[in-house]
């Protein structure tokens, strides 16, 4: 009786845990029972986020692989909350380098359509 009190407030408690601190394998075979649990419990921004995140690392991770260059795999210990935030970090930077006529006429479209933030 005891031992199953234990056993139930352990899968308590991990079913209580932040997604964000799930840790995603390099092996995504292994993503079913680990990884897609916490992503169910993320907001649509975060999981459209983690899916850019590891479409990067793994995909196209295989695709650079392809033409010789050195592809760049998901790295032991990664979580997703911390894949959330390199994939911010890796869009603001894309953001930071576009051309400015490029950032422009986005601008510029934004104006024409009503949509100016």
């Amino acid at each position: 009786m005891k031992k199953s009190s234990i056993l139930c407030c352990i899968l308590l408690l991990a079913a209580c845990g932040d997604p964000h601190d799930t840790r995603v394998p390099a092996d995504i075979s292994k993503w079913r029972n680990t990884v897609r649990p916490s992503l169910q419990k993320l907001t649509p921004d975060e999981q459209a986020l983690f899916a850019q995140y590891a479409r990067r690392h793994t995909i196209l991770a295989d695709e650079v692989g392809l033409y010789g260059d050195k592809a760049d795999p998901i790295p032991d210990g990664m979580t997703i909350g911390k894949a959330i935030k390199e994939q911010r970090d890796y869009i603001a930077k894309q953001q930071a380098s576009e051309p400015e006529g490029k950032k422009r006429k986005d601008r510029a479209g934004k104006q024409q359509s009503g949509h100016d933030n």
